[in-house]
């Protein structure tokens, strides 16, 4: 099986655009924010050396990869062991990019024996040749409805393991997409969220700060609204709703993680 792309009409929906004007108050933010980050990463020490030998091919890449910066690169260890927790067979990437999150999902898909499929709005079908991996060029929202028929072409079961979330950010389109996904989701699914603390300067873990745009809380409001809960995206929480239980790191955008638990009809299935 090859690596193939198919795409649709393209819709409405795009992304925002996040490079500020020119002498504006936020350009003139990000360009000493760039300066400051350039001078840290220049003249400070970096941490940590060389991965041990004993640790796997798969997370040695991942972290030499993931010492490039970029607005996700704090994150690249935490999407592959959180998904490696629950050994998924299918995978549903939802905006692509360069990608970087593929990068990591092409690995534990080779770990795990499991199928990739990414959706863009752009033509990012060359962004992997993993023999596994199917591409869908179009709007995610709309691709959920055809994704079962998608699915089962490709002789894939269509139920979702691993749902990452990184497109738009806008609270309408996030809150369609987890309106549209969250039905095709297994029973114990994982869905991953980026982008959750995101503004125009925020926080890294290396000591640098990250350059975003405000998105009025997009991401993270609509999944406060589908799940009924109220979450401050700033610190480092754990919550849990019925049938969630939520995870959020604030630093580097902000990324949360969602793990679904059985119906209580399952439980005592069980036992």
């Amino acid at each position: 099986m090859r690596c193939e792309s198919i795409s649709a009409d393209v819709p409405s929906v795009s992304r925002p655009v996040i490079a500020p004007a020119r002498w504006s108050v936020p350009w003139l933010v990000c360009r000493l924010a760039t300066a400051y980050n350039a001078l840290r990463r220049n003249v400070l020490p970096r941490n940590g050396a060389n991965s041990p030998s004993s640790v796997s091919l798969e997370l040695r890449e991942i972290r030499e990869f993931a010492k490039q910066p970029n607005d996700i690169n704090e994150h690249l260890e935490l999407i592959f062991t959180e998904s490696l927790l629950i050994w998924p067979k299918l995978i549903v990437e939802l905006g692509v990019r360069t990608g970087t999150s593929t990068f990591v999902f092409e690995r534990v898909a080779s770990v795990c024996g499991a199928s990739i499929i990414s959706a863009d709005l752009e033509d990012c079908s060359s962004t992997s040749s993993h023999p596994r991996r199917h591409f869908f060029q179009g709007d995610d929202v709309q691709f959920a409805a055809s994704f079962k028929d998608f699915c089962r072409q490709r002789g894939i079961v269509p139920s979702v393991d691993v749902l990452f979330i990184d497109t738009s950010h806008y609270y309408e389109h996030t809150l369609e997409e987890i309106q549209a996904w969250f039905p095709l989701l297994s029973p114990r699914a994982k869905v991953l969220f980026h982008d959750t603390n995101l503004r125009l300067i925020g926080r890294r873990r290396d000591g640098c700060v990250g350059l975003g745009w405000e998105n009025a809380r997009g991401v993270v409001r609509a999944i406060e609204k589908h799940l009924s809960i109220t979450l401050d995206e700033t610190r480092e929480c754990t919550e849990y709703t019925t049938g969630w239980l939520v995870r959020h790191w604030p630093h580097c955008h902000g990324f949360t993680v969602l793990d679904r638990f059985p119906e209580a009809s399952q439980l005592n299935a069980r036992t």
